[in-house]
């Protein structure tokens, strides 16, 4: 488990975190998107200047009929924030500027709707390669909780892969400024074991390749 010793979330947000722990959800689900960038700043040294109020969380959905462990939806318009829905169902909750969002492993190639998450009483978002956040994850204590969060290895190939599917150009430039920051913190083993975990496809190995060569990152250290 690793440490954060100084908090590098802003008080709506760190406070959000510590609800989520409390209720257990940091077991088997975790923060992703720009928000873990403060992560790595803290643990790694990394230097990226954050410019997003968006607090999106992966969802590990164990099955679709789990019983309600905790009501996320009362839990967390009970911090104030407000919850409404979005395109296609797509609940999210709104408060103190920032805007969170739940997201799910889609399964399949076809982009389907909300997926209700019994679990928790929310709906999530689901897209493809959550799943490489998901599988390699870990755990970091902050004063008196626990947060989970993808290793920097997954995330920088979940962006690499995303970047490229990015219809909004600035979203694609952010992407790969972040996959740029990460380059020195990656340790080559580990990243070679989650490139070898997933099945990529033609496609997918393109988009990696691009994203690679927009930021002068080696293939071969992803032993591909």
């Amino acid at each position: 488990m690793k440490i954060l010793r100084n908090s590098p979330f802003p008080p709506h947000i760190h406070e959000l975190l510590q609800l989520l722990s409390s209720v257990g959800f940091f077991e088997r689900s975790l923060i992703i998107g720009s928000w873990v960038m403060p992560i790595y700043q803290e643990l790694y040294n990394t230097n990226y200047a954050l410019r997003t109020l968006d607090v999106d969380f992966a969802v590990n959905i164990a099955h679709l009929r789990t019983q309600m462990r905790a009501d996320l939806e009362k839990l967390i318009t009970g911090l104030g924030f407000t919850d409404f829905i979005a395109a296609e169902g797509i609940q999210k909750f709104t408060g103190g500027g920032y805007e969170v969002e739940f997201i799910a492993q889609r399964h399949g190639g076809r982009a389907i709707g909300a997926l209700p998450v019994r679990e928790w009483n929310i709906n999530a978002l689901p897209l493809p390669f959550i799943g490489i956040l998901i599988d390699f994850s870990e755990t970091a204590k902050l004063e008196s909780f626990t947060i989970r969060f993808p290793i920097p290895e997954a995330f920088f190939l979940h962006k690499l892969i995303v970047a490229q599917k990015r219809q909004n150009d600035a979203k694609r430039i952010k992407d790969l400024d972040q996959c740029a920051v990460l380059m020195d913190a990656l340790d080559d083993d580990r990243l070679y074991q989650v490139v070898q975990a997933q099945r990529l496809s033609k496609e997918t190995l393109r988009c990696i390749s691009a994203s690679c060569a927009a930021i002068d990152f080696p293939r071969t250290r992803l032993g591909l």
